[in-house]
């Protein structure tokens, strides 16, 4: 707890020497304005984004103007080609961090020691922040290149709960055979929708991620992410197996496969919502009710979570949850850019885009998550996600986000074939290994999963 204090204390001196200093500068109007290339276009999120980017300006008359894309990855890559990177850039995931790092694109944090800056800054990543989140912006060697903008958990079970008799169950067998029910009764228990060029299929992954670390556990799952678990390995087939149990029956995804293959995922969970639902279930991050909608739907009345189910009869003693988060890194160096890094991992910074969206939006630094539980209601949708993410639980990093490039978008596609024709399995995970050869370094050590709470190790 001390640390934390000193490694705030520290930053917040920063940020304070840096603002007396503006006026060298010469004012807002000397100042560089600097370019974040980011993924969202949505309203909400864009102008969530917005009001961070607004307080930093406010706070230090620097201008920082967003470009959102939502090919970010393929957009941002070939900038870097033709050596028009912009200043900063949301990474698509680890593994693109890595990947920039690698090739030298990146400013590392940790290089601002000598302005007083950086050690204070990755301090404060590594104390108050803690693995997984401050593992995840780390590359090369350990190093640090990025602060994390804000968090989300994966592992969930959405539901409407005036829409059940009961909540749903919390084992997966109990999962899988109320969704029979609900089939031979003549309801649509999934909702399902995986689309988004160019990266379509990955809501898919996030399922079998979540299958293979509650089945198997987080040993399996790391090195599953490192490419040291052959796809065709029992634990991975039994994984796509489990969630061909739910997805493949006919009548268990809301308009069947092809309408799934060909929808939006910020869509999936529309017909959650429908006068007549069209589905009860939704896995991942928080839903997205339809913005359309005459009532907007409320966060624990009409939609709600369980953590996702147990494979095993009794809950094991250590919970595993798979997150995600976005990760911003620096492409070029300046007195400005780092400023803004220090101030995104800030606080002040991290409480801005969870209080204007509270049930989707959370902060990966303990304090602040705390802080805003405890400003929540009691037993509120935003309160236990929050609470989730301070537990003592184990924290999986997305799996797909924190593989190699090719690796990541060969298991993308490979979703897509199989929703498609199932029966082609054991081909679609010979192919996946014959990408895996070719697309490891010849060392890879990752720690996507940890103990949420500091000083507490997990593989």
């Amino acid at each position: 707890m001390r640390q934390r204090r000193q490694a705030a204390l520290r930053l917040l001196l920063v940020l304070t020497l840096l603002a007396a200093s503006a006026a060298c500068l010469g004012g807002s109007s000397g100042r560089r304005v600097l370019v974040i290339m980011t993924p969202w276009t949505a309203e909400a999120e864009r102008n969530s984004f917005q009001a961070v980017l607004t307080a930093f300006k406010a706070e230090t008359g620097i201008t920082v103007h967003a470009s959102p894309t939502r090919a970010l990855d393929q957009v941002l890559r070939t900038a870097v080609q033709k050596r028009e990177a912009p200043d900063l850039a949301v990474m698509a995931n680890p593994g693109a961090l890595r990947s920039y790092a690698q090739q030298g694109d990146l400013v590392r944090l940790d290089r601002f020691q000598d302005r007083a800056l950086g050690s204070g800054l990755v301090d404060l990543l590594r104390s108050d922040y803690g693995p997984p989140w401050s593992r995840a912006g780390e590359a090369v060697n350990g190093d640090p290149y990025a602060v994390m903008v804000k968090a989300s958990v994966k592992s969930l079970i959405w539901y409407a709960p005036q829409r059940l008799a009961t909540r749903p169950p919390d084992t997966w067998a109990g999962l899988v055979g109320v969704g029979r029910s609900m089939v031979q009764r003549g309801d649509t228990p999934w909702c399902l929708a995986l689309a988004d060029p160019p990266n379509s299929g990955w809501p898919g992954t996030d399922w079998i991620e979540d299958i293979l670390l509650h089945q198997s556990g987080a040993d399996i799952y790391t090195d599953w992410v490192d490419g040291k678990l052959d796809w065709t390995s029992p634990q991975v087939r039994e994984a796509w197996q489990a969630w061909g149990q739910i997805f493949t029956a006919e009548g268990s995804i809301h308009g069947g496969p092809l309408t799934a293959l060909l929808t939006g995922y910020g869509e999936g969970a529309y017909p959650l919502f429908t006068a007549s639902p069209g589905c009860y279930f939704e896995h991942g991050a928080p839903v997205t009710p339809d913005p359309t909608a005459v009532t907007k739907p409320l966060p624990g009345k009409d939609y709600d979570f369980v953590p996702f189910p147990e494979f095993r009869p009794t809950p094991t003693p250590t919970p595993a949850y798979e997150v995600s988060g976005d990760l911003v890194a620096m492409f070029h160096d300046s007195p400005e850019a780092e400023r803004f890094m220090a101030f995104l991992a800030s606080p002040q910074a991290q409480q801005i885009w969870p209080g204007l969206q509270p049930e989707s939006a959370f902060s990966a630094n303990r304090a602040v998550a705390t802080r805003l539980a405890s400003g929540h209601a009691t037993g509120s949708v935003a309160r236990r996600i929050d609470e989730l993410l301070t537990s003592s639980a184990i924290l999986c990093f997305d799996a797909s986000d924190s593989m190699p490039s090719s690796m990541a978008a060969a298991f993308n596609r490979a979703v897509l074939d199989y929703l498609n024709d199932p029966t082609r399995l054991p081909t679609i995970l010979a192919g996946l290994d014959k990408v895996r050869a070719d697309a490891y370094p010849p060392s890879t050590q990752s720690s996507v999963c940890a103990h949420s709470s500091p000083g507490q190790e997990a593989k």
